[in-house]
């Protein structure tokens, strides 16, 4: 069975949702981070220490975009185009939220309600919403269907959808498109599974 370590809060949710949507059984082990003990565990267990990492027999992954693509390869290829441009396409939706959208709204957020009073800057907290509007409407522009990519479901709307996520959570606003978007992804029964609350142990 697959052994997935993760956090709430965190990249894990995206790795969660994916397990959810292959289907394949999991072992879910919460992390608690912020506690030493609980830390120097799971060091000894992933030398990385960060979230979230997953082992399948041999095969030993972290950085949930790679652990994704991989579980779609291996569990649910119809999630992954054969098409070689839509399948660029997924790649790129995908490096795409988590190298230009994800940095701005973790900025915007970091300046804002989650920062101490004298850590927040007015100045870049702006910034970063601005960024954020900026590529939401560049998504919103691009979104042609029901889905990021071709006319199906695909491992794109997991590794984009769980940031846009992250920037409505932060309050910056989405256009109509991206909105109904996100309400079919949210609709998915592996995305209310996935959603549950889980506990730090």
């Amino acid at each position: 069975m697959i052994k997935f370590f993760g956090a709430p809060m965190s990249s894990s949710g995206r790795t969660r949702w994916m397990l959810e949507e292959v289907g394949v059984p999991y072992e879910y082990t919460v992390v608690n981070l912020h506690d030493e003990e609980a830390r120097r565990r799971y060091l000894e267990i992933f030398p990385g220490g960060k979230v979230p990492y997953l082992v399948d027999g041999d095969v030993k992954l972290f950085e949930s975009m790679a652990i994704n693509f991989y579980l779609a390869e291996r569990y649910g290829p119809e999630l992954l185009p054969r098409d070689l441009e839509l399948r660029a396409q997924v790649y790129q939706w995908s490096f795409w939220s988590i190298t230009n959208l994800q940095p701005e709204a973790l900025k915007y957020m970091g300046h804002g309600a989650f920062a101490p009073d004298d850590e927040r800057g007015v100045r870049h907290k702006d910034e970063a919403r601005a960024s954020c509007r900026r590529y939401l409407d560049q998504l919103e522009t691009s979104l042609t269907g029901r889905y990021l990519v071709g006319d199906s479901f695909t491992v794109a709307d997991v590794n984009c959808g769980s940031i846009v996520n992250l920037t409505q959570r932060a309050n910056v606003g989405v256009g109509p498109k991206v909105a109904e978007w996100m309400d079919t992804l949210r609709g998915r029964p592996a995305w209310k599974r996935a959603s549950q609350e889980v506990s730090l142990r």
